[in-house]
């Protein structure tokens, strides 16, 4: 009779056990949970290399993901969230090009005040800065930069709560605009024990400080429109967003101003 012996043969490396994901879970995971945590209910996107993990996690916990066919839509449904529901509309894209396609409404939301947090897929920065031709070689994160309103990179699987949770205050305190978070391939698939990775993820407190109207500009507005012979009102985006339509008739109506 055949017999295997499972010992290791003298001066062979010990076999290392394969991860058992019960136990150990990735970064698309602690991206999931801190979108979670942070209040995020819809992600709008075109899922592939290397967030196609992170799309089925995200839905895992509960939010809703909304595949487009194109990028640059998505993002579009990401800042009318956004802007109807105050709270930011999140995008998720691929690298390189599904990255470039999502910028332009990212952008578009930074210059119209509309609250939204683009989250795309990134090669290594390393290898982008050494420009080996890694997969996708674009150096996302200094693209972005100039055109929002913040840009956050993780390296990490560690930074990304900390990243969620910043990104989430700067998309809707003061003027509202764009954020972007340059999440990389090592940060999405670093491998951790969920023991660890759970003590990252933490919730949110005082996420938004409401800013108060400065006093002595609406004094100075009153006596403005007080003393016009011809006053006129023009309303903006601004009025809208902050949904205060019946204080606004209210004014108009009460002082028959057009």
């Amino acid at each position: 009779m055949a017999t295997t012996n499972n010992t290791a043969p003298q001066g062979a490396c010990p076999q290392k056990p394969a991860p058992h994901f019960p136990e150990q879970v990735t970064g698309m995971y602690i991206l999931a949970r801190a979108l979670k945590n942070i209040g995020i209910e819809n992600v709008y996107g075109l899922v592939g290399i290397p967030i196609t993990e992170a799309g089925y996690l995200i839905q895992g916990q509960g939010i809703r993901f909304v595949g487009f066919r194109h990028e640059q839509q998505a993002g579009m449904a990401a800042a009318t969230e956004g802007f109807l529901t105050k709270k930011p509309g999140v995008l998720m894209t691929v690298s390189s090009l599904g990255f470039m396609n999502g910028l332009t409404a990212t952008a578009n939301a930074t210059v119209n005040c509309y609250p939204m947090i683009q989250i795309s897929g990134a090669s290594d920065p390393t290898m982008v800065d050494m420009n080996v031709g890694t997969y996708e070689q674009l150096d996302q994160f200094n693209t972005a930069k100039p055109l929002v309103k913040a840009a956050f990179r993780c390296s990490h699987a560690k930074d990304i709560p900390a990243a969620v949770a910043r990104a989430y205050r700067v998309a809707v305190s003061g003027r509202p605009g764009g954020v972007y978070i340059d999440m990389t391939t090592p940060a999405l698939g670093e491998i951790m024990d969920r023991e660890e990775a759970e003590k990252l993820l933490y919730q949110p407190v005082d996420v938004y400080s409401p800013v108060a109207p400065n006093e002595a500009s609406v004094d100075r507005a009153v006596e403005i429109l007080t003393s016009a012979k011809h006053p006129a009102i023009l309303l903006g985006k601004g009025a809208a967003y902050a949904q205060v339509d019946d204080k606004i008739k209210t004014l108009i109506e009460k002082y028959n101003i057009p």
